[in-house]
């Protein structure tokens, strides 16, 4: 198997000079970024067991009809329990942030009638509303069916009514086979604002699992336009029915839309096309008929492809394509100028990919860093971190044509039609900096009252939230040199994210009483938060794509944290000290954990042996055939310990602390599939509960009462069982209580696992991490959440009533 201790090809030297002052997706020292979304669409796939042959769409489809049917539960009421009500009851979930660290975000629209109004989709924490122009938002969608949203559309008439596409369809890598990009359910529209939703009946199906843009008609609001993983889609009557007017045989299906407004019919662009072949450009000059969409430019390698007309000369529409394969896979192909209509052959290519890069127009798709020399002097050829799969936007000044914007990883300008460009935002410079805008571009927007002059507010979605510039037209930098410069833009942006809780945890865990906290995020590093400083509030403590996190219960203030790959370091009030893992093999987000019983012990999965680390590190176990995926010890007793493996196993020992590089352990497995964690019971160090994340192939929830010898499931039956859905964490409270974290939000069972109810009052949300954990005010359940960052809800007597949520 291949190593992969080396991160996106950098030293783990490189990597500690680097994360030393980390900051979000902080650089390495020879340029390369930390963040991995291609690892961590392969993780999210091989963590759920998703095969070719499978069903993906159904099976989601089928546990949230399931979930309608359970008993539901508000954690704000006492739970019935065999014929008694419970003297325990949540009293509420608190949202605890973090408000200013943002998630990736696709789309955003500006009420065109105030400028305070605007929408955000955050691609698993929905869609998201401000009436102050971003100094707070308030989520509008946390109880849909599903909160994967996409692409969001204005009714042109009517700016109360906000189309919202669901499933975010960009993908990179391909995982056994299959296509790993988060999975939607159709379209949904709201008529007042956001106050309530409803799905478009019509979108249900699979034609609608990717929703990847979508246009409502300037000239009749009732014809609605949807680029698909299948295809562009036209509506004529308001959703209630749809027509596929374009049946692209490429990878990826159909991506962008452009829409021309100056028309007396529908004039439509669509790029459809990604990865494996060539992308291509359809056009439409009478959309709304059934006239064929011509295909206006394609070339070979063309990627990934974005579109965008000038609103002050909507004859000229650019194009900003990626390129599949080669050296500069995925970097630049192109950027294409049409200056007549967008007619086939009169588009021109401004610039293109160059075997070396001399000029930003080269790196539009590439991260600059990886690049240049540490000195910006030169550029390289080598280790460059293309991003045209993932990141990849144009836009243009509303009152230029010749003014363009483009994007990746960093934001772009041309002020001569796209020959030459500059940049306008580091994402590796300091978060104090007015340049610095966080990586990853995905959405530009322009107020809709921008002149250029007096109004040049522009704004700016990406793996960090929102972004807003009120400077658009200003000088940005042209020269390599100048990208060790980032004052060499004089274009300042500031961040928007204020109350934005879309950050995408993949774990959490509380400090000793229960007011600070902390998590590692998909592309947002690890997150800390507490109390005192609030939702936002929240400081960046270490770089890369964050994953598990550890608290010292024993040293104050003290705890791990780490980067992909087993990249560990321990925090001890003055800075990270490092103790990453051996090279070796290690998935991308890697477990561990401080034994409980011996708080300098760590105990740390991810490859294909235990380690337990001491002074050092040591082998725990001979060779495993699977990576380890999940760990726990039990309390009171440091040589009982548990670990899962991605095949389903579930291993155990009761002298685990003199266990060796050679020592075999015995195994047993429930079921096959990928073991997301293990737990023991605090009080009874006999009784351990597995939970499984892979679809089908048994219950998710198994429970020993042997320490590890024999499992019994625990789903439950009937409309009192668990859905087939992915579990990732379970928690242990008193008198039999479970709480259960899954892709569909949190379960509860107050005896044992007989009977599961769905928790009603918290998001359909990924949940990750669940801790129990004491407060000043009593004990507490904390919800470490993919795409609605972290929650609390305390766990305090109350009275002997009963609410069901309906």
């Amino acid at each position: 198997m291949r190593s992969r201790f080396l991160v996106h090809g950098c030293s783990f030297v490189a990597l500690l000079v680097a994360l030393a002052c980390s900051h979000n997706q902080r650089p390495t020292a020879n340029g390369e970024r930390l963040d991995s979304p291609d690892e961590a669409a392969r993780y999210f796939a091989l963590k759920r067991g998703i095969t070719p042959e499978m069903d993906i769409n159904a099976r989601y489809a089928a546990a949230r009809e399931h979930v309608l049917g359970m008993p539901q539960i508000s954690v704000a009421a006492p739970v019935a329990r065999a014929g008694r009500l419970r003297s325990e009851a949540v009293q509420g979930w608190q949202f605890l942030g973090p408000g200013n660290v943002g998630g990736r975000t696709r789309a955003l629209l500006i009420d065109p009638h105030d400028s305070n109004v605007m929408y955000a989709a955050a691609v698993s924490g929905g869609v998201w509303k401000t009436i102050d122009g971003g100094a707070s938002w308030t989520s509008v969608t946390d109880f849909l069916p599903n909160i994967a949203v996409n692409s969001l559309a204005f009714d042109p008439a009517d700016s109360s009514v906000v189309y919202a596409g669901t499933g975010e369809g960009y993908f990179r890598e391909v995982v056994r086979g299959t296509n790993v990009p988060i999975r939607g359910d159709g379209i949904y529209v709201t008529r007042d604002a956001g106050a309530t939703w409803q799905q478009l009946p019509s979108t249900a199906g699979e034609d609608f699992y990717w929703v990847n843009d979508l246009v409502v008609s300037t000239h009749d609001s009732r014809r609605i336009y949807a680029a698909t993983r299948n295809g562009v889609f036209r509506s004529r009557d308001g959703g209630e029915s749809w027509t596929r007017v374009v049946t692209p045989n490429v990878n990826g299906g159909c991506l962008d839309l452009a829409f021309r407004g100056d028309t007396a019919n529908d004039f439509l662009f669509a790029a459809c096309g990604m990865l494996q072949g060539q992308a291509t450009v359809y056009r439409s000059t009478n959309a709304e008929g059934d006239g064929a969409w011509t295909s206006v430019l394609t070339e070979a390698n063309m990627g990934r492809t974005t579109l965008a007309i000038a609103p002050s000369n909507p004859s000229i529409v650019y194009a900003l394509a990626a390129h599949n394969g080669g050296t500069f896979d995925q970097g630049l192909h192109a950027v294409f100028r049409s200056t007549a209509d967008g007619v086939a052959g009169t588009w021109t290519a401004q610039v293109r990919t160059a075997a070396i890069p001399s000029a930003y127009g080269h790196l539009l798709l590439t991260n600059p860093l990886s690049a240049t020399t540490n000195e910006c002097h030169s550029t390289k050829t080598t280790n460059l971190s293309n991003m045209g799969w993932h990141a990849n936007v144009i836009a243009v000044d509303p009152s230029d044509p010749d003014r363009v914007w483009a994007a990746g990883v960093d934001l772009f300008r041309s002020d001569d039609g796209g020959r030459n460009w500059g940049v306008a935002s580091y994402w590796a410079a300091e978060q104090s900096a007015s340049s610095f805008v966080h990586a990853d571009q995905h959405g530009i927007v322009f107020d809709p009252h921008y002149d250029g002059v007096a109004n040049q507010t522009m704004l700016v979605t990406n793996d960090g939230g929102v972004f807003r510039t009120d400077n658009a037209r200003a000088e940005v930098a042209t020269r390599i040199i100048d990208y060790c410069t980032p004052e060499a833009s004089h274009v300042v942006f500031r961040s928007l994210n204020h109350d934005f809780g879309a950050t995408q945890f993949y774990h959490g865990a509380v400090f000793p009483g229960g007011d600070r906290y902390l998590g590692g995020a998909q592309d947002n590093s690890t997150p800390v938060g507490n109390d005192a400083a609030g939702v936002n509030g929240w400081d960046i403590a270490f770089g890369g794509d964050g994953g598990y996190v550890a608290v010292d219960a024993v040293s104050t203030g003290v705890y791990y944290a780490e980067a992909q790959f087993g990249q560990i370091a321990r925090f001890a009030g003055k800075g990270f000290l490092y103790v990453g893992v051996p090279e070796g093999d290690y998935l991308f987000i890697t477990p561990f954990l401080i034994d409980p019983n011996q708080h300098d012990r760590l105990w740390v999965g991810g490859g294909l042996r235990l380690l337990r680390r001491d002074a050092r590190y040591v082998n725990a176990t001979a060779p495993l055939d699977a990576h380890i995926t999940a760990l726990d010890v039990a309390p009171g007793n440091s040589n009982r310990v548990l670990f899962g493996t991605e095949n389903g196993a579930i291993y155990r020992s009761d002298a685990a602390l003199s266990a060796g590089g050679t020592t075999v352990w015995s195994s047993t497995t429930p079921r096959d599939g990928w073991v997301s964690s293990l737990t023991f019971d605090p009080a009874n160090a006999s009784v351990a509960y597995a939970t499984y994340a892979t679809f089908g192939g048994g219950a998710h929830v198994w429970k020993t009462i042997d320490a590890g010898a024999t499992w019994i499931p625990l789903d439950g039956t009937g409309v009192g069982g668990l859905p087939d859905v992915p579990a990732h964490t379970l928690a242990v409270g008193p008198h039999d209580t479970l709480y259960l974290g899954t892709d569909l939000g949190i379960f509860v069972s107050n005896d044992g696992g007989e009977l599961w109810f769905a928790e009603g009052s918290f998001p359909r949300v990924i949940t990750e991490k669940l801790v129990l954990a004491g407060t000043t005010r009593g004990p507490a359940l904390f919800a470490f959440t993919h795409g609605r960052g972290a929650w609390r809800a305390d766990l305090t007597p109350a009275p002997l009533r009963r609410r069901v949520v309906k």
